[in-house]
């Protein structure tokens, strides 16, 4: 086997690795790229651009895993925007119900007014009464002492 044959194999096997998630030399979470199989293999910088095909699978195995995380994501951002809109629906339900709660509570306190400045008046029409027969009582026992006398 040649170096050159060893080189690819090397580069294969850790490709493999990589796609596998069981690293040796790298993150398991690092991102596939060209220098991240060069790196899992043990290679110097640059050393996979000589196999033009093995930079090529790097390369279509790394869209496929963009389309695949890409398609999970469309996924959760699709269940994320039924829990948002149910709770929106739940939010304008509960603003709904509030809105009438505060049109009940505007009129009992509209109400409530009404019945305070009517029994205000009638405090102060009854003030008044008293105050008209205080200054009649000395009139009256006045008038109780002449007849008296």
């Amino acid at each position: 086997m040649s170096k050159s044959d060893y080189t690819r194999v090397q580069l294969i096997k850790a490709l493999e690795r990589i796609l596998s998630h069981n690293t040796e030399r790298i993150s398991p979470e690092q991102k596939l790229s060209v220098r991240a199989v060069e790196q899992e293999a043990g290679l110097g910088n640059g050393s996979a651009h000589y196999y033009k095909d093995i930079v090529a699978k790097i390369h279509d195995e790394a869209n496929q895993l963009r389309l695949k995380s890409q398609s999970q994501h469309s996924t959760q951002d699709a269940a994320l925007v039924a829990k948002l809109r149910d709770s929106l629906k739940t939010e304008k339900r509960l603003k709904e119900k509030y809105r009438i709660e505060i049109i009940n509570l505007r009129k009992q306190m509209s109400q409530l007014a009404a019945q305070h400045n009517s029994m205000t008046l009638q405090i102060q029409n009854y003030a008044t009464k008293v105050n008209e027969l205080e200054n009649k009582i000395p009139q009256i026992t006045t008038s109780i002492e002449l007849k008296q006398s």
